[in-house]
């Protein structure tokens, strides 16, 4: 059920498509997860193709970690600097938000070292948060506040486990105790909001991939949701609010 749900893409009302290779128009299916791999277990040969054909260099660790220090800004309450809402374009494997492991490696990160800016949230609501409900309130406005999309549907895929994996492992981390469980629907309403908030485009049309645009006929423009009101938007509509 997770799987299905994190391959979703709610612009075309489709699976999340490969956008690479041979296979590059056809959806990505659950059966096939297991061919996806991350840039660091690619033999070396695939990594420089792929940096010819789409710009992929992924970031270490340290320098996502300088970067995010700049946005960061802690002289804020708790609760707000939960809900400060956070961007990382053209995503990759998403290290600016969660840094399970190190991009370029593959070596695993403890969660006390860990840089990402869900990274960061979740440790504060740990902090704040003594029992699984709050924790489970302030988790879910965490992950509804960071968004990223990317190119690549197998990029995307790992930046969406990655996402969803990190909650898992905070959690775990807060509460070890077996007694200690979510609400049943918990896990398949991150699932959602991580399905709606890391989203595949073409980041220079702001379409999905392979949508012309120009075209009248084969246009679309890829769609997120707004949380507060509980309605899905274009998110061209934010780039040329950006732009006025």
């Amino acid at each position: 059920m997770i799987t299905e749900i994190l391959l979703l893409d709610h612009t075309t009302g489709r699976n999340i498509i490969w956008a690479n290779g041979s296979d590059a128009k056809r959806e990505i299916q659950p059966a096939q997860i297991e061919l996806i791999k991350p840039r660091w277990q690619k033999v070396r040969a695939h990594q420089k193709q792929r940096t010819r054909d789409r710009a992929e260099i992924f970031t270490p660790p340290e320098v996502c970690r300088i970067q995010n220090d700049l946005f960061d800004n802690p002289r804020r309450s708790w609760a707000d600097y939960v809900d400060a809402k956070f961007l990382e374009v053209t995503c990759g494997e998403a290290p600016y938000l969660v840094s399970r492991y190190n991009a370029v490696t593959g070596e695993p990160i403890p969660l006390d070292k860990r840089v990402g800016l869900l990274d960061r949230k979740l440790r504060v609501v740990g902090t704040e948060t003594k029992i699984v409900g709050d924790w489970i309130d302030y988790a879910l406005r965490a992950v509804k506040s960071v968004y990223g999309y990317e190119f690549q549907g197998d990029n995307l895929y790992l930046a969406r486990r990655n996402v969803f994996e990190t909650v898992v492992e905070y959690f775990a981390a807060k509460f070890p105790h077996r007694s200690d469980k979510p609400p049943e629907n918990f896990w398949t309403d991150i699932a959602e909001i991580i399905s709606w908030n890391l989203w595949q485009m073409d980041g220079l049309t702001c379409s999905p991939p392979f949508h012309d645009n120009a075209n009248l006929f084969g246009g679309m423009n890829c769609r997120i949701m707004n949380w507060a009101t509980g309605k899905p938007f274009e998110f061209v509509e934010l780039v040329r609010e950006a732009r006025r």
